[in-house]
């Protein structure tokens, strides 16, 4: 039997979370005999209806994942487990973890020192209890064996995919509330380098143009930005979280998608932006040129006059994103491909019990 740790069914839905929910659907559809195990807290009915789920213990967060799960796995025949956002029960052995980057250990500066120790120990101790390590890109992989210290044969790469409800979405049409805009999707956090967008924003002085910024900032875990301290105007807009079929709207209408983090391990809101028919401006970083390829521009992160120059040039000429390049996309990062190729491995490293 195989069970998948299911603490993200509890947990709002960012990059991660929606990764664990779209490749557990893809698994479910393949592998008839998966179990999600969740906290036993109320979940939402959508995922109770998508997913068979077994509720254990009585904690949450951390504690249950450490604790009251692996016991439960001892009590069934060690069964493999499959933890796919990043951290697994440091107790247990029998298991293969998913692990998308190490943006903690790659700039500790970026994140409380709290957090940044918390998260270094405990990814480090996840992977090195687990049968094998599962991440999103090449650059993930070079990162983790780097800062890990794990060699490259217990480390497999299967990329992400592209949201399929963003995908159904993309096929409808959505009306313009927000006139000629520039638009940024991104947790507020200081890798995502919202400040020399802005900055370079503001030094094109774009007339009749709006720079919309979609994402929440969690101020527990991240350090405060020095966003509060820029000179914004009314032509930046700060939307917080949205919905999806909002996202989409505004993925169709805007004129162009900027994506300049300094680090990423896969980054899906380009591949997101691409598949809604939008040009994008992305980062020469870390995964970035790899996950996008050809499809995306690039810019230098660090320079503010690379980022303004290529915003005004792919606004000035822009460019049209084909049906072709769309499917392209959609057959290179799909979720069904996925699932099998995490299978492939889930049965080549997950055999047997310990």
């Amino acid at each position: 039997m195989i069970f998948i740790n299911a603490r993200f069914l509890t947990k709002k839905i960012t990059g991660v979370e929606r990764y664990a929910t779209e490749i557990s659907l893809a698994l479910k559809k393949i592998e008839k005999g998966i179990i999600l195990l969740s906290p036993n807290r109320v979940l939402k009915e959508s995922y109770i209806e998508k997913f068979k789920i077994k509720k254990v213990g009585i904690c949450n967060n951390y504690l249950w994942e450490q604790l009251e799960l692996p016991l439960f796995l001892r009590r069934n025949k060690n069964s493999l487990l499959i933890n796919l956002t990043n951290t697994a029960p440091i107790i247990y052995k029998n298991q293969i973890t998913v692990i998308h980057d190490l943006a903690f250990i790659h700039n500790p500066g970026w994140y409380t020192k709290k957090a940044a120790l918390f998260f270094k120990w405990l990814v480090k101790r996840s992977a090195l209890s687990s049968k094998h390590i599962i991440t999103v890109s090449n650059f993930s992989k070079k990162e983790i064996e780097k800062y890990l210290n794990i060699s490259s044969e217990k480390i497999s790469v299967v990329p992400e995919a592209i949201p399929s409800c963003i995908v159904n979405l993309s096929r409808l049409d959505y009306p313009n509330n927000w006139g000629n805009y520039i638009l940024a999707v991104s947790t507020l956090e200081p890798r995502k380098n919202l400040v020399n967008l802005i900055k370079a924003f503001l030094k094109l002085n774009l007339d009749g143009y709006r720079l919309l910024i979609v994402g929440s900032q969690n101020k527990i875990v991240f350090k405060e930005t020095e966003l509060g301290r820029l000179k914004l105007n009314d032509n930046i807009v700060f939307l917080g979280y949205v919905d999806d079929p909002t996202l989409v709207g505004l993925y169709k209408n805007a004129k162009l998608f900027t994506y300049i983090s300094y680090y990423e391990g896969f980054g899906i809101p380009p591949l997101e932006a691409l598949v809604c028919g939008c040009p994008v401006l992305a980062s020469n970083s870390s995964s970035i040129p790899e996950v996008c390829g050809e499809y995306a521009k690039y810019c230098n992160p660090y320079d503010i006059n690379d980022i303004a120059g290529k915003m005004n040039n792919m606004i000035s000429q822009p460019s049209i994103i084909n049906d072709k390049q769309i499917k392209d996309l959609l057959d290179r990062y799909n979720w069904e491909k996925t699932a099998r190729m995490l299978m492939n491995i889930v049965r080549q490293y997950g055999s047997g019990n310990k």
